[in-house]
């Protein structure tokens, strides 16, 4: 299947839709810790409320604040500081936390999400598990 590219416009006009304010606070430089995309490149062409009547295409770019879900039980912080990441990568968090059987209160830093994710422009990521798996073995949670 061949990947869609924005045009600069549609990035440049692109608002945030329900991310507005990080898609704002972050800044066009951006560039997503975890799997190095640029902010250009996290945008992809997506059927928007696909489970709806109302469904449409439309380019999407969601950014999270990527947390350690243990920090309420290990310190405010936990292993890492909140930080601002892509939507593919905070997925694959939980993709690999669901396949692995890992515990829900942890979290993989988005240096390490970036160790085991394979990120295509304006494309969802392939996840290596085996990578994911051994990155939480070393780890002696």
């Amino acid at each position: 299947m061949k990947i869609k590219v924005p045009t600069l416009e549609e990035f440049l006009s692109h608002d945030g839709l329900h991310y507005k304010n990080l898609w704002r606070e972050v800044g066009d430089s951006w560039i997503c810790p975890s799997c190095k995309r640029s902010k250009y490149e996290v945008m992809r062409w997506a059927k928007r409320f696909p489970n709806s009547s109302n469904a449409f295409w439309g380019w999407v770019a969601p950014l999270h604040r990527h947390h350690d879900h243990s920090a309420p039980y290990m310190s405010n912080q936990g292993r890492f500081p909140m930080t601002a990441i892509c939507d593919q990568c905070n997925s694959s968090d939980g993709a690999a936390k669901r396949k692995l059987r890992l515990p829900k209160d942890f979290s993989f830093s988005p240096q390490e999400i970036g160790c085991f994710v394979n990120a295509t422009p304006h494309g969802k990521h392939e996840i290596d598990y085996e990578m994911a798996k051994a990155i939480y073995d070393s780890l002696h949670i």
